[in-house]
């Protein structure tokens, strides 16, 4: 899997360079030493050593200006790949990850910069839950998985065209409850390493910009599956139909409201594990409204959500839910979505959809 996750990331930099100035772009590489966050009791039994990290960047530094990324002070947007071995090879194994990200600087002194990154891609676990064999790994349930990374770093430049930086990442594994366990792996690293730019980063200056938000009406649909406890139960489909009222806050940010109809065909299950019988609409249905902040970033747009059940007679996970959300914007009219549905940061299962915006 290491090979492939590296195959894939040297297509990626060749035909991209076909397109794009292969000279507007640098490397970076880092190792770290850190931990896994015992974020549950019941994960504590499988903790051995520290973790060590490896990570390589390649990313292009924006340029555009009178834009969004002039608005965001000429962020950097590549693809980045880790590499975590877990501390322990008989129960956890090692992580790898292949994620698209950005890097936002927040300070800038002349050459030496204060950056703060998000990554969002897919994960690979070698050693996963086995009821047979590996029994007492009760993190994760599936070799494939989603990966969120973030964290700072700071950069010095020592020359021209090269770098020193350091920093600290967090990063999470996770597969939304399509398979359990899914108690998820969270990793906290302090690393360091060299970055290396083709050509001598340039000093960019801003102008004035403005731009004309107008509000708008977002409706769409999204659906994926998830498996309740205990590991090797059924796995149920369900999916969500949403309308969101948008209004701009700032520049960047914008401010939502709406509802939400979940259809899940796991929550039957759910209550015959209670002791509840129903067939009614009870059995597959809860309906909420949530509020919503986000940041617009060229055609995508993050938004954390956070909603109330108004109709959940058997209270099912309770009155409260959240649901982080990555849309990017086809065109004028129409989306794509993934989305996190969690309650109080326990993930209940992916959305992948589409939408269509008015």
């Amino acid at each position: 899997m290491k090979r492939f996750l590296l195959f894939s990331l040297l297509v990626f930099v060749v035909s991209f360079g076909k397109c794009q100035s292969i000279n507007d772009w640098s490397f970076t590489g880092k190792v770290g030493n850190g931990f896994i966050i015992a974020h549950r009791p019941a994960i504590v039994h499988v903790l051995q050593k520290h973790i060590r990290s490896f990570e390589l960047d390649f990313t292009k530094e924006t340029n555009r200006r009178k834009g969004w990324e002039e608005l965001y002070n000429f962020p950097e947007i590549g693809i980045g790949y880790q590499y975590f071995n877990l501390g322990n090879p008989q129960e956890l194994g090692s992580a790898h990850g292949l994620f698209g990200m950005i890097k936002f600087k927040v300070l800038n002194h002349k050459a030496n910069y204060l950056k703060a990154h998000l990554g969002l891609g897919l994960g690979y676990i070698t050693k996963c839950f086995n009821i047979n064999t590996n029994y007492k790994n009760q993190i994760v349930g599936s070799h494939i998985n989603a990966t969120v990374t973030t964290g700072i770093e700071y950069q010095i430049r020592i020359s021209s065209l090269s770098s020193i930086t350091a920093g600290v990442n967090i990063t999470h594994y996770s597969n939304g409850g399509t398979k359990m366990p899914n108690l998820g792996l969270n990793l906290a690293v302090i690393n360091a390493g060299m970055v290396f730019h083709l050509t001598e980063p340039k000093n960019l200056i801003k102008d004035s910009i403005h731009f004309t938000k107008k509000r708008s009406f977002q409706f769409l649909m999204a659906g994926g599956i998830k498996q309740l406890y205990p590991p090797n139960s059924p796995i149920n489909g369900a999916g969500v139909i949403t309308s969101d009222y948008i209004w701009p806050a700032r520049k960047k940010a914008i401010y939502a409201t709406g509802l939400d109809f979940y259809f899940d065909g796991g929550q039957k299950e759910y209550l015959l594990k209670d002791s509840i019988y129903t067939n009614g609409i009870e059995s597959f249905l809860r309906v909420g409204f949530h509020l919503g902040y986000g940041l617009q970033v060229g055609k995508c747009t993050g938004m954390i959500q956070t909603g109330y059940y108004s109709y959940n007679p058997k209270l099912i996970n309770g009155r409260i839910y959240s649901t982080l959300s990555f849309r990017y914007h086809l065109n004028n009219h129409w989306f794509l979505c993934f989305n996190l549905k969690s309650h109080f940061a326990r993930a209940e299962y992916f959305q992948y959809g589409f939408g269509y915006k008015i």
